[in-house]
């Protein structure tokens, strides 16, 4: 494996932590007086969606020639759209849907995109990543409905 291999997957892999850690709070209980573990969720939530569907530009720009490259800048932007909706909404069980679908669906667009000519690696990490995301964002959903 390459070194700038291992970097994007190392903070591909950390990335997980803010989630893990805030679900962790709102499971246990835990109580800081500067942070809110469901608001700390949510916003790091909609920053990350916000970042990734900003690669999916990227990648499209690189793509001026695709005939679906005007598609996928629209589709990014919509994402980033979506996460600040989620973010700005005061209604937690709402925006946790939001991204979480959110998440699930910028996945499908980068697998259906096949012209996006993502490397094999990335792809599976990509998928490890949603999984794991979508997997937390269900537990706090669990936790807000049930009245965390």
């Amino acid at each position: 494996m390459e070194r700038n291999e291992r970097i994007w997957q190392g903070l591909g892999y950390a990335g997980l932590l803010p989630f893990i850690i805030a679900t962790t709070m709102a499971w246990t209980g835990l109580k800081l007086t500067w942070l809110n573990a469901e608001f700390a969720f949510i916003s790091y939530s909609a920053v990350i969606l916000s970042f990734i569907s900003g690669t999916l530009w990227g990648r499209a720009i690189a793509l001026s020639t695709s005939s679906t490259t005007g598609r996928l800048l629209i589709q990014s932007n919509l994402f980033s759209i979506l996460a600040w909706i989620a973010l700005l909404l005061n209604q937690q069980l709402i925006s946790l849907a939001i991204l979480a679908v959110g998440y699930l669906s910028l996945l499908a667009i980068e697998r259906k995109a096949k012209e996006l000519c993502l490397n094999q690696d990335y792809i599976s990490m990509r998928l490890r990543l949603t999984l794991v995301a979508i997997t937390l964002h269900l537990l706090m959903l669990i936790h807000q409905f049930f009245g965390g």
